[in-house]
């Protein structure tokens, strides 16, 4: 399921990296809370102008780390400013666009994959440092956890859908109770 925007997903994979899914999901709930807007009765993500203007200290009062915090700040200000345009990233092919993510402070291999395969739906980009998905794919196709070198080659069979395979590997392992 793809956020709204692609600024979003960014700020998601922020919140997610080297976090449970819960605790990520409780920030962005928190910093919905906080800096969200409400639109006909609904709480909607706030923008990058708003996060932009909001200090290291309120973004950490919601549960990011200081480090997560100053990702977020630093995403939102070029995000605002225009440094930044997340949503020209739809008009670049994955190497240009993972190169362009690359270059924005607190993005690294795994939250660049995760921005493609989710926020731009590329369903061939898979986040192979992810554990989730190392555990499910390795389970499925291996022995066990796989390396990320290990999961790119046991989802090699499904290419260009390697990122819809690994979902749908994800989505069966939440769904049978024995792979919780």
């Amino acid at each position: 399921m793809r956020p709204a925007s692609v600024f979003e997903m960014a700020v998601v994979a922020i919140t997610e990296q080297q976090s449970s899914l819960a605790a990520a999901h409780t920030i962005r709930y928190r910093l919905v809370a906080r800096f969200g807007e409400t639109v006909e009765d609904s709480l909607v993500f706030p923008t990058a102008e708003r996060l932009a203007r909001a200090t290291l200290g309120q973004l950490a009062a919601v549960g990011l780390s200081r480090a997560k915090a100053g990702y977020v700040q630093g995403l939102a200000r070029a995000v605002a400013s225009g440094a930044l345009d997340l949503d020209a990233l739809v008009t670049l092919d994955d190497e240009a666009a993972r190169a362009r993510l690359l270059d924005v402070r607190g993005f690294g291999p795994w939250s660049v994959e995760y921005v493609l395969v989710r926020g731009l739906a590329r369903p061939d980009c898979v986040p192979v440092e992810d554990i989730g998905i190392r555990s499910v794919v390795g389970s499925a196709l291996g022995r066990g956890r796989a390396s990320p070198g290990q999961v790119q080659r046991f989802l090699a069979p499904f290419q260009p859908w390697r990122g819809l395979a690994a979902f749908y590997l994800l989505a069966n392992a939440r769904a049978d109770p024995a792979q919780r």
